[in-house]
C-alpha cells in the first residue's frame, strides 16, 4: 500500500476537514479528495484524474465511517481505485510507496 494511504488513521483525518492529494506525474495523475463530517461521524471521499475535483469528468465517491474500520476501508479503497488508474504501474507505485 502507498505510504500516503497507509498512515491514515482517525485521529490523521482531523487536521483538515478538507483534504485532497495526487500520486503520479502531472497532467496524468490520480487524484483524491475527502471530507471529514463531524455531524454525521463520516468521510466523504472521491477519486478522480487529471484536473480539480471540481471541473473532474470522471469523479467516484464513496462514504466512509470515521472510525478504524471505516478508515481501513478508505485505505483499501484509494488503493483499489490507484491501482486501477495505472494498473501497469501499481507494483512500481507500492514499492516507492
Amino acid at each position: 500500500m502507498l505510504s500516503c494511504f497507509s498512515r491514515l488513521t482517525p485521529a490523521w483525518l482531523k487536521r483538515a476537514y478538507v483534504y485532497t492529494g495526487s500520486v503520479g506525474p502531472f497532467g496524468s495523475d490520480f487524484r483524491y479528495r475527502w471530507e471529514v463530517d463531524e455531524k454525521e461521524h463520516a468521510i466523504h471521499a472521491a477519486v478522480y484524474s487529471r484536473v480539480c475535483y471540481e471541473l473532474a469528468q470522471d469523479v467516484e465517491k464513496r462514504d466512509f465511517s470515521w472510525d478504524d474500520a471505516g478508515v481501513e476501508a478508505l485505505k483499501e479503497w484509494l488503493q483499489s481505485r490507484c491501482d486501477a488508474f495505472a494498473p501497469e504501474t501499481a507494483d512500481i507505485r507500492r514499492e516507492k510507496g
